[in-house]
């Protein structure tokens, strides 16, 4: 059936909010009327993961039904949250609409405008079959229903050089923030880059501040940071992050100019060859592949804090962009959409965008990398999600911890000067 495709650069004109306005009814079928289409607004190219499994997905059910589908593509983020709030706005969702767990789900809730996500898995039999930290990351904040369906399973670990390690005489990788200095330090007296990291991209700094607090604390800390009633000079775990961004980025752990690296850059340079660890994940399998297949690399998840009570989750998840389904035009095609869906998510993931299911699975489908197989085990019962700092932030205290923690990393400010700023963003 015909498909229409569409990139969007965004610009907000009182022209383009009126087209929402009278556009989007023509587009997408109310509950009571004669479907001939679904609609879908999705963040990204051709190229990226959601497009290419919500396609996929897509195409098969609509061919089998006599339907058409459209789907709306916008790249870059700043203009698909401007586009997604607009059709918020004017109560002209489409039918599929890609959304992370926070304000802007709230803000679809706030008209009403969301399936109840959940109720539906309940319904199809799927629920059990979630993994337990994805339900954990997309359970809204407030209800703590589920309102957003995963858009993969994404998990975060360490990679490192095994021929490094070995000149190095490390035998065993690091299972405490301690050891893991302890081998940057011997890695570095070989003369070898010990990690390396994206510096300029803000979450990748960002992950080494907010490591030991998310073992120690879950979401707590973060939480508690922003409403006012926690800070990083009360809190241990948050204190212990501070002097570990600032010991990783003075003591040469990091690469060289490593402030102006992104993340792109960053694993070029690691897979390249280059440094010792890299903070990666199952994103980065394609790029890992050969290597590990080698025998060159190996893995492992984010080390405990040492003294303190660090939970059994330490491998970060969470459910990359999110999507809703629009409630007003949920009718029986599109619950027999969501059935298909569910049936047959397994089978776009790993075949079409090559990343994890976020059902669980009796077993993993044959022919992956291996790489599929022999990290799953860290994260298969984990119950506890990741906690990004990034999307619970206050976009201006976000910005300004960025800007902090560049100076900390750079030996520019200190951990005490770090805490002090950073603390003062919130009182």
């Amino acid at each position: 059936m015909k498909k229409m495709r569409k990139m969007v650069s965004l610009a907000l004109t009182a022209a383009m909010t009126a087209g929402l306005m009278t556009g989007m009814g023509a587009l997408t079928a109310s509950a009571d009327s004669e479907r001939t289409k679904i609609t879908a607004l999705l963040k990204g190219t051709e190229s990226t993961e959601q497009f290419q499994t919500f396609d996929y997905l897509l195409k098969n059910f609509c061919d089998e039904k006599g339907l058409d589908y459209e789907i709306e593509l916008v790249n870059d983020m700043q203009d698909y949250f401007t586009k997604l709030q607009m059709y918020i706005n004017s109560d002209t969702l489409p039918d599929i609409f890609g959304c992370p767990n926070g304000t802007l789900s709230a803000a679809c809730k706030d008209i009403d405008a969301l399936v109840d996500v959940g109720a539906e898995l309940e319904r199809n039999g799927y629920a059990d079959k979630l993994n337990g930290a994805i339900r954990d990351f997309l359970t809204d904040a407030d209800d703590g229903n589920l309102y957003l369906f995963p858009q993969g399973l994404y998990c975060e670990y360490f990679m490192y050089r095994k021929d490094i390690f070995e000149d190095a005489g490390i035998t065993d990788a690091p299972t405490t923030w301690e050891e893991f200095e302890e081998d940057c330090q011997k890695i570095a007296d070989l003369g070898e880059i010990p990690v390396i990291v994206g510096g300029s991209d803000a979450w990748q700094l960002m992950r080494y501040l907010s490591f030991s607090p998310w073992r120690v604390t879950g979401s707590e800390f973060i939480q508690g940071y922003q409403a006012g009633t926690d800070s990083f000079s009360e809190n241990e775990p948050a204190k212990y992050a501070v002097n570990l961004l600032s010991d990783l980025g003075t003591k040469g752990y990091f690469e060289p100019g490593f402030a102006s690296v992104d993340f792109t850059s960053a694993c070029n340079l690691f897979f390249g060859g280059t440094g010792a660890i890299f903070y990666t994940g199952s994103g980065q399998i394609s790029l890992a592949e050969e290597m590990y297949d080698n025998g060159e690399l190996g893995f492992f998840p984010v080390p405990d804090t040492e003294g303190m009570d660090n939970m059994a989750t330490n491998v970060p998840i969470h459910a990359g962009f999110a999507e809703g389904f629009n409630k007003a035009t949920y009718d029986d095609t599109m619950q027999e959409f969501f059935d298909y869906m569910c049936e047959n998510f397994s089978d776009a993931c790993y075949n079409q965008a090559h990343v994890f299911s976020p059902f669980n699975e009796d077993s993993l489908p044959e022919g992956l990398p291996q790489l599929y197989y022999d990290t799953q085990p860290m994260f298969e019962d984990a119950e506890t999600a990741w906690t990004s700092w990034d999307d619970k932030l206050d976009s201006d205290v976000m910005t300004k911890i960025v800007d902090e923690q560049q100076k900390l990393a750079q030996g520019i400010t200190t951990p005490d000067e770090f805490i002090e700023t950073c603390d003062s963003f919130i009182k």
